[in-house]
Order: structure tokens, then sequence, then C-alpha cells
């Protein structure tokens, strides 16, 4: 590895991506056709993109069925009426989003727009790890559209309402009009085709092995996302093909606390760079200085006290219900222990090992291979040391058990929320400590949909607003 080389691993793990170093501002280092000159600086700009992915999972679990607020959860109005499904809320959040993803897509632009150029300069080695930086940079561009597709597009199925997102390939602004769902998802999908095969040819990227990147795993995982996205259950049972091993371990599962800190490689395929401030911001309620958690998860997730799981999952807590009752309760864990104990972490998983598990149980299953479907899922649960899913249950009880086993696992983690609205489920949210149903959320809730924002809607050629919201919002 050459000399420049080192020094960009070195930059790389001691700012965790943070930000580019190249002495121009990033609007400028971006539209500078000169300003990428090396490999060392295409990953400079590629990690200007890293950083502007959106890190919202919490939000999107306020949205979800993953939480029920606590007693407290009133003292932060904005998650609280986040959790109310309240229009101004969500549209504020739909305005950073879509702000936030399209700054990554953006970045890409800018560094795939440069990438023939910079390419006949450079030796076979570092031209094999251009390949890999192209791999990464057609992976998250791929990330970022499925997930702009997932919030402010109707569920695929909705063939009444095509309109997806728009497709962006320039660094320079463009009025453009909204892609139809279709096309967006084949544009997906052909990105994280052409990621897979590069990742396969390319060899050792010039990162080496340090924590953060997305690489070949990572992409065909995001592509059964993909698949499960659009009910195609053959692609995403061939996505996953080879990523489970017939022995499912423990090693797949996070299980202390510290295992949350810094996105470990063990258990992660993509983590996401964040603030150290980040977790004790949105979970704890800075009025208490020892900080209390807003919200608790549902009766329905609670894990066995056997469950391996357990200590690094939840944090076990009493609720006083009078003065001679009290309730075992079970608060998020992922990262919070941490925050607890002062130690915050710095990088969030976005992609984890065992969603393998999932997506392609739940593949098996629709595809009818439900012997298939279940000895994998209990595989996992068996190395969790959980309760695994009678023999018994099949069809409908089968995939049900396979969802929430899901969601179990992967709760605060953002992916219920797409698991509802892709399947239609009513979404349904408590009063505090569960003791009644405040809000249930409709499949044909048009705001389970998040709105086109006003930031956008001056773009003349954006189309109708998506349905249920009105064309003229106003700026949050």
């Amino acid at each position: 590895m050459s000399q420049c080389l080192r020094a960009l691993r070195q930059v790389l793990l001691i700012l965790g991506l943070c930000s580019c170093s190249l002495d121009i501002p990033v609007e400028n280092e971006l539209t500078d056709p000169n300003a990428i000159t090396s490999v060392q600086t295409a990953y400079e700009a590629l990690s200007s993109a890293y950083t502007s992915y959106p890190k919202e999972a919490y939000h999107l679990s306020l949205l979800s069925d993953d939480f029920v607020p606590t007693f407290t959860a009133s003292q932060d109005p904005s998650s609280y009426r986040l959790y109310s499904y309240t229009e101004s809320e969500l549209q504020e959040l739909a305005e950073g989003l879509w702000r936030s993803y399209y700054e990554a897509i953006r970045d890409l632009n800018a560094v795939l727009t440069r990438l023939p150029a910079l390419r006949p300069t450079l030796s076979t080695q570092e031209q094999h790890q251009l390949d890999y930086l192209e791999a990464e940079a057609k992976t998250l561009k791929a990330l970022c559209y499925l997930e702009l597709l997932q919030l402010f597009a109707t569920p695929y199925s909705d063939t009444a309402h095509p309109a997806g997102i728009i497709l962006k390939d320039r660094v320079e602004r463009e009025e453009l009009p909204r892609s139809p769902k279709a096309e967006v998802a084949d544009r997906i999908k052909a990105l994280l085709t052409e990621a897979i095969t590069a990742f396969a040819s390319s060899g050792t990227p010039a990162h080496g092995s340090a924590p953060g990147f997305l690489g070949r795993q990572a992409a065909k995982v995001i592509l059964a996302r993909l698949c499960v996205y659009q009910g195609d259950w053959s692609g995403a049972e061939e996505a996953t093909s080879g990523l489970t091993s017939g022995q499912i371990t423990r090693s797949l599962i996070p299980e202390q606390i510290a295992d949350w800190r810094s996105g470990d490689q063990r258990f992660a395929l993509f983590v996401s760079t964040i603030p150290s401030s980040y977790f004790s911001r949105i979970y704890l309620q800075e009025s208490n200085k020892k900080g209390s958690l807003a919200y608790q998860l549902p009766r329905s997730l609670y894990l066995e006290t056997g469950d391996l799981r357990r200590r690094s999952y939840v944090v076990d807590s009493t609720l006083v219900v009078d003065a001679t009752t009290t309730r075992a309760l079970q608060l998020p864990g992922k990262y919070v222990q941490l925050i607890l104990e002062r130690n915050n972490p710095t990088q969030a998983y976005v992609v984890r090992r065992s969603e393998v598990v999932f997506l392609r149980a739940e593949a098996l299953a629709r595809l009818g291979k439900e012997d298939e479907a279940r000895t994998l899922l209990n595989t996992y649960l068996s190395a969790c040391h959980a309760t695994p899913i009678a023999s018994s249950h099949t069809g409908t009880q089968l995939l049900e058990d396979i969802l929430h086993e899901k969601q179990r696992e992967f709760a605060g983690e953002s992916l219920r929320f797409y698991d509802l609205k892709r399947l239609g489920l009513p979404i349904v949210h408590y009063s505090p400590n569960e003791v009644r149903i405040s809000l249930t959320i409709p499949a044909d809730s048009y705001k389970r949909t998040l709105p086109i924002p006003p930031s956008e809607r001056s773009n003349s050629r954006i189309g109708t607003q998506n349905p249920g919201w009105p064309n003229n919002l106003h700026q949050p």
C-alpha cells in the first residue's frame, strides 16, 4: 500500500468519515473537475456522501410500533408529536430526510462522474482500488434511492399511484420529474448488480479493513431488501444465497453492551458514523441530569430471561403501579446502555449480518419452502437461546412468527416501519405504559407516506403531491 493510501486509512479511521479534508468548501470541491486526482482524494470525496447519509432509525421507529411511551415521553414534545403522527412533525421529518438523501446522492454523483477521467492516470493496483470505490458509491446510491422510495412513495403494490422519487445522476441542480416506482426499482437493481460484480473482481479496498464501509455482502442484503419490497421472493432467495451458513452461531449476536459501541464487524455489514451525542440527545430526557428513557418496548417484544440478547438489547426496569404493585419493564437497550455508562457510541449499525436470516426466511416461506424457512429461523433463535417456532406453525402463522421475531431482533433500527408499510399492516400506538390504544394508523392513511417537501415542490416538473397531502405545504 502506498504511503498516501496509508495516510488515507489513518485519516478515515480517526475521523470516522466525518468530513472531507480538502481545503476548498464541499460545494466547490464537488463541482471542481480537478478536485479528485487520486484514489485518496476520491475516497475523501466519497466520505462526504457517507456523512450525508441520514441517520433517522430512531424517528422511523417512533412511527412504527417498536416503542411505547413512558410517563416522561411528553417531556420531549418533538418526539411525542412524531409518535402521534402530527402533520407538522411529519413534514419536518420529510424535509430533513429528503435533503440529506439528495445531498448524499449529489456527493456520490460527483465521485462517479469524476472516476472515468481519473482511471487512465492510475496504476493497475490503484485501478482495482478505484473499482472497489466505485462499487461502494453505487451501493450507497442504491440504498439512498431504496429508502427514499420506501418513505416518499406509496407501497410498491399500489398501482393507482405509480409515482416514485427523482432519479438524479448529475451534481448540478436539475428540475426533474418523479420517475415511476418500477423504473426506480430497476435503477436500484442495476446499481447493486454492477456493484456486486465489481466487488467480486476488484480485490482489496484502499481502506483495508476499516469499519464503516460498504462491501459485497452488504450490497447483496440491500438487493434482498429491494426484492422483498417488490414482492420478488425468488429474487430475495437468490440474493441471500450463500450469505448464511448451515451453522449459524451466537457469533452473529451482539451479546455484550460494548458490542454496540463501534459497529463491530463481527455483526456489521455497514455502519454509519454519528456524533457522540446522537443517542443521548434522542433517547434520554435532558430535563433529568441522570437521564430517563422516554420510550419502552411493547410487552410483545420482551426478551426471555435466558435469551443471550437480553443483556445488550434491553434495559430492565420496574414500573411502580401503586403502593403494592410493580411491573417489570424492558426499555430499549441498544446503544442506550453505553450512554447510561457515559460511554457514548460513535457508530450505528445500518446493515447487520443477522438480517439475512429474516429476509431469507420470509422469502422461503412465501415460496412454499416452509420447513426450510422454519429451520433457518429456528437455528438463529436456538443460537440466541430463545424459544423456537413450533413445527405446527405454517402458512399465515409462520409468516407472522417470522415478522414478529424480526421486529424483536431489530426493534429501534427502522426496519419495522418499512415492513408495516409494504404489508399494509395497521400501526397501533399506545398511551403511556400500554394502558390503552391511543392511535391507530390504518393501511390507507396518507400519513404513512411522507410528503414531498416544499423545497422540492418549487420544481415545476415534480408533478402532484403524494395522496392526501396538500400541494401548498408550508416550510416547517
